[in-house]
């Protein structure tokens, strides 16, 4: 996934932290199975803050974060119909943010939620 987001909107390809993308990938079974009140919304931001916050690749990290999310969504029944631009510069905002981990984390799943709605087949 990665590398099509790079070669279709330009930066370079590559993992700079396999470390990061494996905890970032692992992050929400691990909310899935330990934590309480988890939603879709929780799990899609775990993945988007991961990728975000974390620098798994050497470029494209915001990119791959909402493809992500999206696609995370998308599988289980949910699209996200934000616009193009608000998207961008909400994940914008997340990677520049120095809030709390939990709290950025709950403000990405309550934008995710507002943003979203079920998929009608």
């Amino acid at each position: 996934m990665h590398n099509e987001i790079i070669a279709e909107s330009g930066g370079a390809a590559g993992i700079l932290n396999e470390g990061a993308l494996e905890s970032t990938l692992f992050k929400p079974r691990n909310i899935y199975h330990y934590e309480e009140d988890i939603t879709l919304y929780k799990l899609a931001a775990s993945y988007g803050y991961g990728l975000v916050k974390n620098h798994c690749f050497i470029d494209g990290n915001k990119r791959i974060a909402l493809i992500a999310v999206y696609t995370f969504l998308a599988i289980n029944g949910i699209e996200l119909i934000s616009s193009e631009t608000d998207a961008a510069i909400f994940f914008l905002e997340l990677a520049a943010s120095f809030g709390k981990q939990e709290e950025d984390m709950n403000r990405l799943a309550s934008w995710l939620q507002i943003n979203s709605e079920p998929i009608n087949d």
